[in-house]
């Protein structure tokens, strides 16, 4: 009798101090119990219970940066594209018939009789626009370039031709500029200037011209800057037909970098760990699955719960606990609906009669006979 008194008295103590025992997860009485001082909390929460209602009002949150990005596109729209501009390369090339001025003409039997025979020459240019905005020409001189277009130049130079030539014809083309370009870098796989065409390339096209990223498209963001403004998206929410995909303009720059939305598990789990996103979206339902779920003999299924700290309109922190009840066959569905945000904690609550499991656990350590062998031998 008194060495069964003793192990009740034994069983009684350790169950007693259930409440000290090491976890790594509250209880789900213990968040509810915390709850009820939470607006009191440096940072206050409040407790909602996923249902049909809340998730119909958490729709996935639209980017501030898509929105900034179609605004862009409202602004000022390109001018064409073959605008001349200061730091241009131009290819001038003059064509002459009759009496040649570049054709390098020597006297012919004709030319002896007193008539001129017709003759063709040729005459190509590579002629920088200067800062000035003005090109050089042999015979005319400085001509204004910036701020025309080739058929417009092509016709002032042929005007100033006439002077020195019988029948002068130019054609005009820009070889390479320096300021009607963008400039791409980051995780790009040929970062470097790209010059805009008339086909008016837009972020996406300028991204492809670039040889895309080695990397996967749910782990980068796009940085635009234009001017004053810079802008960053993911880039895994633009697509070739949104407004954001917005018309690039002369000296846009365009950087790749890399991002890893993710969320974090902690609680009754197997293991703790940080979960990437791996998709342009992912619902709790797909959160917990990657997560390897609750562990079955530790948690308490009627107690999984999403932390989520949000801002404000005014720029305020809140604070908010969504609790999942995995018993309900319902939640399942709702679950598929509740979106996930880049660093959400999922919480696995222990369950109440963890506490008690590993009080057992002491006491049949104790009542081992190999323990008890083990404490005599020693």
């Amino acid at each position: 009798m008194g060495g069964k008194a003793f192990g009740i008295s034994l069983l009684a103590l350790a169950l007693s101090g259930c409440a000290t025992l090491p976890s790594n997860a509250p209880t789900v009485g213990q968040i509810h119990k915390a709850v009820q001082t939470a607006a009191q909390a440096p940072i206050p929460y409040s407790l909602v219970r996923i249902d049909a209602d809340v998730v119909s009002h958490l729709a996935a949150p639209q980017n501030p940066g898509l929105m900034q990005l179609a605004a862009l596109a409202t602004g000022p729209q390109p001018e064409r594209a073959d605008l001349i501009r200061r730091g241009d390369t131009l290819t001038v090339t003059m064509f002459e018939i009759g009496v040649s001025l570049f054709g390098g003409n020597t006297p012919s039997a004709a030319a002896v009789d007193g008539t001129r025979a017709p003759t063709a020459g040729t005459q190509t240019l590579l002629l920088p626009v200067r800062e000035d905005g003005n090109i050089d020409l042999p015979y005319v001189g400085a001509v204004q370039a910036a701020g025309t277009y080739p058929e417009t130049l092509s016709e002032t130079i042929k005007q100033r031709l006439r002077k020195f030539s019988e029948s002068p014809d130019v054609v005009v083309n820009i070889t390479d500029s320096l300021k009607n370009a963008v400039y791409i870098g980051g995780a790009v796989n040929h970062a470097g200037r790209l010059r805009l065409t008339a086909a008016h390339e837009r972020l996406l096209d300028a991204l492809a011209v670039a040889g895309g990223s080695p990397l996967d498209v749910n782990e980068l963001q796009v940085t635009l800057t234009r001017g004053p403004n810079t802008v960053s998206v993911p880039l895994n929410q633009i697509g070739a037909g949104d407004p954001a995909n917005v018309t690039l303009l002369p000296g846009d720059r365009l950087t790749l970098e890399r991002i890893r939305p993710s969320y974090t598990v902690f609680g009754a789990t197997d293991r703790v760990s940080q979960v990437p996103f791996e998709a342009r979206t992912v619902n709790l339902a797909e959160a917990l699955a990657r997560a390897a779920g609750p562990a079955d003999s530790r948690a308490n299924p009627r107690g999984v719960y999403v932390f989520r700290l949000e801002q404000t309109a005014d720029g305020k922190p809140r604070a908010i606990i969504y609790e999942l009840n995995m018993l309900r066959p319902d939640t399942y569905f709702i679950a598929q609906l509740f979106p996930m945000r880049d660093k959400d904690v999922v919480l696995f609550a222990n369950s109440s009669t963890n506490a008690i499991q590993k009080a057992l656990g002491l006491v049949s350590q104790l009542f081992s006979p190999a323990v008890a062998v083990r404490a005599v031998t020693q």
